[in-house]
Formats: structure tokens, sequence, C-alpha cells
């Protein structure tokens, strides 16, 4: 596998009632997995939180929760299955980066792997999505400031390559 660019490595739990009929980690359970991997990378706690341990990200967006004044929402998603993903009592890690940093968006590119693979030789999932930073009441794209594009910077990467 090609040299990586600083990524955040966010450990996530596979709970049991992610998997379906088929004993496989469902798809819309993939998707959650890639969300709290995003939310832990991003989002910080509120200071109560902390107060109580919480862990704060590695990199923080400006976007908070009810009643803030930005808010990101997703604009597309991709996702592809190399292997099939049965349940882990070890859980997994997700492995993203920035492979885009856009004028009011980011796109966030993942691997999800398994301890047994650090080097991502055999990854579960590949995945993207594109994350748009907008005005909460209006509802419209804001551009982020250059200040937090220099320090997401630091886990920007080559995109991952999908098959056609």
């Amino acid at each position: 596998m090609a040299v990586m660019p600083q990524t955040l490595d966010i450990p996530v739990p596979v709970r049991w009632t992610d998997l379906d009929a088929y004993g496989h980690v469902n798809n819309a359970a993939m998707v959650r997995l890639l969300e709290e991997a995003r939310i832990a990378a991003f989002w910080p706690p509120s200071p109560e939180q902390l107060a109580l341990g919480a862990i704060p990200p590695p990199a923080e967006l400006p976007a908070g929760g009810a009643g803030s004044e930005l808010a990101t929402v997703i604009a597309s998603q991709r996702i592809e299955y190399p292997r099939q993903l049965g349940h882990r009592r070890d859980g997994v890690i997700v492995r993203l980066w920035l492979s885009r940093i856009g004028g009011a968006s980011l796109t966030a590119d993942y691997l999800v792997l398994t301890r047994d693979d650090p080097e991502g030789e055999a990854p579960y999932a590949r995945a993207r999505t594109v994350m748009v930073m907008i005005d909460a009441d209006a509802g419209t794209p804001v551009r982020l400031p250059q200040e937090l594009r220099d320090s997401l910077q630091a886990f920007a990467g080559p995109p991952l390559a999908f098959r056609d």
C-alpha cells in the first residue's frame, strides 16, 4: 500500500445489532461506523463532557450541534465493500484523511480496517464522504476560514481509487 498522509485512526465498536441476517455488518450500519469515526475526528465535545473525560478530537470543525450558527451536511457518500465484515469484539479501526479541502466543503476518505491488518492491505470497506459547511439558519454554503483550511491541511492526502 502507498504511504499515507497523517491519518486519523479512530477505533469504533462493532455492535451485535450492526449485523444483518447473513451475519455481516449491514450497509446501513457501515454508514453509522463511518459517521461515528467522522464525529470523533472533527466534532468537539461540550466543555461539560470534556470535564467528565471525553476525548477532544484531533482536528476540530467550527460547526456545532443544535443552536449553532454553522452546521455540516453530507452532500454525497460512496462505499465499496471488498470483503464482508462480521461481528468483531475488538471492533474496527476507521482510518480517515481529507482527500479534498474545497471552498465550503471537505472530502473525507476512509478505510475500514481491523487491528490484525494495521497497514490496510485488505480493508473491509473503502469510502468517501463530501461534507459542506453551511449557515445553519440560511442553509447556504459558508467558506471555510483560511486558518481552518491551514490546520486541516495536516490531514490531507491523495484520494482513494474506486472501481468504475
